[in-house]
């Protein structure tokens, strides 16, 4: 499955993009509500992966989240931070990775707890809107933290992140890899916390239908 094949949803009102791969249906979404079998941790920019065996669970602290429960809805808040889902036969996960994850390991520790139960090279991630090079401008530091990652133009340095965590799933061993190319940043369609200092954020989430 490529990214061309995700079909836009227009069957609610704030759904933006949606698919459905092995029994699991995937949405990036700008209004939802909050429901009892919806999971959302609290995200704090951490590497922190939490494994969803029983619910309902309180939110705990983590920026991925991963389960083979049915009728679970598990997702992530994000305005310019990259959306990740992996789409498994059993097991599925969704996290939220910005630079400081990205940094840290978070994409390692993802695919390592899922790999527990399926085959890296057998799960299909999903790599949702978020800043990109046109528009995502970072400082000095980022030479130093991501070299490979990084394009100078007009003597400013811009990062793409989306691409970044696509680059680092390739080498992770992911081999099924989708994307929905949209920069939060330069299009209203998303909220952007860049481009307006604003609290909303937008949810991309999965579930068992």
């Amino acid at each position: 499955m490529r990214g061309e094949d995700i079909r836009e949803g227009e069957k609610a009102e704030g759904l933006r993009y949606s698919f459905e791969l092995r029994g699991k249906v995937v949405e990036v979404k700008t209004r939802w509500k909050k429901h009892e079998r919806l999971y959302i941790p609290v995200q704090k920019h951490t590497n922190r992966v939490l494994k969803l065996t029983s619910f309902p669970q309180p939110p705990l602290i983590g920026d991925a989240v991963v389960t083979n429960l049915r009728d679970v809805e598990i997702g992530v808040r994000t305005a310019d931070c990259a959306p990740v889902v992996a789409v498994g036969h059993e097991w599925f996960g969704v996290a939220h990775v910005g630079w400081r994850g990205l940094a840290s390991g978070i994409l390692e520790n993802f695919l390592e707890v899922l790999s527990s139960y399926e085959p890296v090279e057998d799960l299909f991630l999903f790599v949702g809107p978020c800043a990109k090079a046109c528009c995502y401008q970072v400082g000095e530091e980022f030479k130093r933290i991501f070299p490979r990652y990084v394009e100078e133009r007009g003597g400013s340095l811009y990062m793409d992140l989306q691409n970044s965590v696509v680059a680092e799933l390739k080498e992770l061993g992911v081999k099924m890899i989708g994307t929905y190319e949209h920069c939060t940043v330069c299009s209203n369609t998303f909220p952007s916390y860049r481009r307006d200092g604003t609290d909303r954020r937008f949810l991309t989430s999965i579930r068992t239908p």
